[in-house]
Order: structure tokens, then sequence, then C-alpha cells
């Protein structure tokens, strides 16, 4: 059902939070710093500020650590049974800050990632339903899957990696800066002894072998899981396809049954799994090449801060501490320092959702220019209570023509059938009037001060309650709820009446003919002046045709009514008819003139 109400679609399309996300390409970048530019930027500045101090103090209780673990273990070497025992009380004290400290980090991280996917996913909302794209995707775009996965699973996904990759990010930077001045001053001076050459002194020994091993750690973890950013890319576009399959098996469950064609949506099931098992299995061979490097990588990281603390340790520069504390330092550099080798799977899958979601802005900005390049129809109002096409013409979005030159008016107070052959374009003359068809010109006047409603032929059933699914598109509208039983018992709908409160899914708890009953009972609540009907009786038997056409006019006697059909007991219900096939005619006529 589709209104022409300006009131109707300024609520519609004017968002609680002023809409940042527009009608263009995006790059990572940009569509990251969108939340930093809105309504909700100083809580969001606020929630990074206090996470980062939080970070920076854990870290800081990190390097306190270390210092512990060197002075306890001294007083081990040295049987100092009073300082273990007070060096053990302050470590049970600093253990419940940190572990106070961690937990509301977590805490304030998550709702600061709840806040941002909240706004995000409302942006998203808005972008797809503003300008009709999310109409414009699904009939004419090739391009974009499953755009519902993207707006629910994806944006979830970026938040959460994108604040949990840069808490991760800044705690290793802290950490490199906390602990390179513990291990410089631990390391001392390594002597290399060349025997003629002299001997070389390197300061802050155990810093550099760190820095280096990790370097080269980074260095082959890209060149290995780099395939991994393509690779998580598909696999998220085939699950998101095979789910939807069967989501449609679902949706289309009797027609296939009827049809008994078990067989054939099987093969399509097990076509798009096994697709996503050879892409499954392609990430498997490359996580399973990055864990022989990884694994080993992490398993000398173990090892190696011994090994390297060892000389100073016997030629006693430091004690049993201090090999503790520079094993301790040594890891915790070499662990941040290796942020990007351990983290590399998050940043490939996060790499991948970012491309998801900026392709989906990209796709609806290419759908918004392609509509505004093609669609040549132009709308306006006057004071005339009259509905006039003006030499309107309809394409295909291949672009071959279906209808051209057509001249027509409808007058406020008549009725008009309009007929054709399947297939000669008249849902498609309906949907240009109503403005969703891109692929036309020509020009549509429509009256200044009525109301028009679109109908198609099965009608929408919108999740919630029957009452709001009857009310559609108004969510609440207590003048209309107060009118519900009684708009039922007319359109001998009086069994659903108990069921006005239940919750369901009322696209498969209702027949078609119920719901195409339900669309002349949105007609009686919403009053219009016109209504275009799109074989909006298909499913009824032709009493109960009779009935509702003769409803209409009781109960709306000023009504105009438009329909399409094919049934000739509809004829009796209007006054006029207009047959498309005479436009059809003349483009053939028009096109053998010019050949």
């Amino acid at each position: 059902m589709h209104f022409h109400l300006g009131e109707h679609m300024e609520r519609s399309t004017n968002p609680a939070n002023r809409q940042l996300l527009q009608s263009r390409s995006y790059t990572a970048w940009q569509l990251l710093k969108l939340y930093w530019q809105s309504d909700e930027r100083l809580s969001a500045y606020l929630f990074f500020i206090v996470t980062i101090i939080m970070t920076v103090l854990l870290v800081m209780f990190d390097v306190a650590f270390s210092y512990w673990s060197n002075y306890f273990y001294d007083a081990l070497q040295d049987y100092d049974k009073h300082g273990v025992i007070v060096l053990l009380g302050i470590f049970c004290l600093m253990a419940f800050f940190y572990i106070v400290l961690a937990v509301y980090r977590y805490y304030i991280s998550q709702l600061f990632g709840l806040r941002w996917r909240r706004w995000l996913t409302e942006q998203f909302l808005n972008r797809w339903l503003i300008n009709r794209s999310y109409y414009y995707l699904e009939n004419f775009d090739e391009h974009t899957d499953n755009p519902d996965q993207r707006i629910q699973e994806d944006i979830g996904n970026l938040v959460i990696s994108s604040i949990n990759l840069t808490i991760g990010l800044i705690g290793s930077v802290t950490t490199i800066l906390g602990f390179v001045y513990v291990l410089w001053q631990l390391s001392g001076k390594l002597h290399i002894h060349l025997g003629s050459l002299g001997t070389v002194l390197i300061p802050g020994y155990l810093v550099w072998v760190a820095v280096i091993y990790a370097a080269l750690g980074t260095y082959f973890t890209f060149k290995i899981g780099y395939p991994l950013v393509p690779l998580n890319f598909e696999q998220q576009r085939r699950e998101a396809t095979f789910r939807f399959a069967a989501i449609d098996l679902r949706e289309h469950s009797e027609d296939v049954a009827l049809y008994e064609g078990e067989e054939h949506q099987k093969s399509i099931l097990y076509k798009l799994f096994h697709s996503v098992l050879d892409n499954w299995f392609a990430i498997i061979v490359r996580q399973k090449l990055l864990l022989w490097f990884t694994a080993g990588y992490n398993q000398i990281a173990v090892i190696l801060p011994l090994v390297v603390a060892l000389p100073n340790y016997f030629e006693k520069v430091f004690l049993l501490g201090g090999v503790m504390q520079s094993m301790r330092a040594f890891s915790s550099i070499h662990d941040a320092l290796s942020f990007i080798v351990n983290s590399y799977t998050d940043i490939a899958q996060w790499q991948a959702v970012m491309q998801r979601l900026t392709s989906f802005t990209s796709h609806m900005a290419e759908q918004d220019q392609k509509v505004v390049r093609e669609n040549k129809l132009v709308f306006h109002e006057e004071k005339e209570n009259k509905i006039i096409a003006k030499n309107i013409a309809l394409y295909k979005p291949t672009g071959e023509k279906l209808l051209q030159n057509i001249n027509t008016e409808f007058e406020y107070g008549h009725d008009y059938l309009i007929k054709g052959v399947s297939g000669i374009g008249k849902s498609t003359f309906l949907r240009a009037l109503a403005g969703i068809w891109p692929f036309s010109a020509g020009e549509v006047v429509l009256p200044k001060h009525q109301k028009v409603m679109y109908l198609p032929q099965i009608p929408y059933m919108p999740m919630g309650t029957l009452a709001e699914a009857i009310v559609f598109p108004d969510k609440q509208h207590p003048e209309f709820e107060a009118k519900l039983e009684s708009v039922l018992r007319d359109c001998r709908l009086e069994n659903l009446i108990p069921r006005l409160h239940e919750t369901a899914t009322w696209s498969e708890q209702l027949s078609p003919g119920e719901q195409q009953r339900i669309a002349f009972a949105r007609i009686l609540l919403h009053k219009p002046d016109w209504v275009f009907l799109d074989e909006t009786t298909s499913m009824l038997d032709l009493a109960n045709e009779e009935h509702l056409y003769h409803l209409l006019k009781s109960k709306l006697p000023n009504c105009s009514l438009v329909s399409i059909g094919h049934r000739p007991s509809l004829a009796a219900f209007h006054e006029q008819v207009i047959d498309m096939a005479n436009y059809h005619e003349m483009e053939k006529t028009g096109s053998s003139s010019h050949g």
C-alpha cells in the first residue's frame, strides 16, 4: 500500500537523529568518523577517553607487577620470609584494583559499543529506507546481496571489532612505552668480543632483540595472512546467500510442497552449501599456513627472553628477580609489538565487514543516481480533482519499451478499470503513477488536497499485533483502533476479532484471501479519496469480491476506484475501461512508421 501524502512522507523520512549517512560512496575512515561528528559525539569522546585512561592504568599496573616480581624473586633468593609475606600482601592489593579496573573497562567499552551500534544501525536503516533504496536494491540491483545481514550483523561486528582493535593497539603502544624503559635499564650493555677487531658494545640489547623479532614476525604474518581478507569477505557473502535460500524455502514451503519440488530445492541448497564449504576450506588452508608460523613464532618467544637474559644473570648484572622482570618486560614488549601478528585474523575479518558496508553504501548511491538518471517522470499537484497522465512512456530495466504515449484522465467521483493481457504493463503503469517505477517518462498531475492510496495484489503484513498490521502504515492510531472490530465485521473477518492483540507472522498465519480482505479494511479505515487496486481481489471468490466493492461504494461513496484485473466480473463495478493494448499498439505503429 502506498500513499501520496506530504504529511506522511515527511514523518517517515525525518529520523530522530540527524541523518549523516548520505547518498554517496564512503571509505572505511569516512564511515567510521560519522559517529564522531554526530549529535552523540560528546558522549562518544567521553566513553572513549575513559576507556583509554583505564587501558593506560592497566598497563601501568603491568609495569608495577614486573617490579613486584623483581622484588619478590630477589626476596625468595635471599630467603627473606618477612619480605615475601609483605610482597604477597602488596600483590593481593594490587590484584584487587587491577580486577576492578579490568571489569569496568570491559563494561564501559561494551556500553560504548552498544551506543555506537544503535546510532550507526539507525543511520543505515534511515539511509536504506529514504529514497526507497530498499525497493530499488531489491528489484533492480544485481550486486547487493542480503542488505538485512549487513545492517543486522555486519554493523555490530564492525563496532565491536573497531573498539577491541583500537583498545588493543593503544594498549600495545602504551605497553611498549612503559616496558622499554624497564627493559633498557635491565639490559645493561652486551659485550660482543670480535678478537683482534675489538669489542662491540650494544646498549639495551634486550630491547633490540624484542623489536627485531617482532618486526620479522609482523612481516611474515602479512605475507602469509593477506589472502584471508578477500576470503573472509567471500565467506560472509556465501553464508548469507545460503541462509537466504533456506529462508526463501521456508517462506514458500507450501508452493514447494504442492509442486513436490523437494529434490529441486535440495539441489539448490546443496549447491550453495558446497560453495560455502569450498571457500571455508580455502580459509582453513590459509589459516593452517598462518598457524604454522604463528605457533612456532609464539613458542620461540617463550624461551627467547630467558636465553637473551641469561648472559647478564651469569655476569651478575642482576639477580634472579632481574631475570624474572626482564622476561616479563621482554614478553610484554614482544606481545605489544606482535599486536598485528596476534590480531591478524581479527583485522582480516574487520576489513571484510568494512568492505561489505562500504560497498552497501556505494550500491545505494549508484541506485539513487540511476533512478535520477532514468526517471523522467515529472509530478506536480493542482487544485483540480483529477489525476492526469500526460505522454507517459514506460520501460523495462533493460531499456526495452513497454508502453508509450499514455494520455488519460481520471476524474474524481468516477471508477475506472484498467485491463490488458498479462505482461503488457498494467501494474507498471500503477507503479509509475505511485512514483516508484524509475524507468518512465512523462507527466503526472495529482489533486493537491486529496489522499491517494495504492494497493498491491498481495498486501504487506508487518510483524507485530494484528491490530498494528491492519492500521499499517500507521503504527498506532487510536481513532482507527476504535473502529477495528466493526471494520473486520464489514469485511467478513469477524473470526479475527479475538486475535487483534495477538503477535504473529501474519503473512503466514492468514490465507491470501484473508490478507486481501484486510487490504479493504485498511481502505475503510484510512478513507482515501482515490484507491488504485492492483488485482486486489484475485484470491477471493466472486461473492466476496462483489461484497467488498459494494462495501467501498456504500461506506466511501465519493471515493474513486481504479482497478487492475482480468476478471470480467470487475466491469460491473466500474464506469469506464482503459485498455493498455491501445498504448502498446501505438508503439508498434510508431516503430514501423520510423522504419
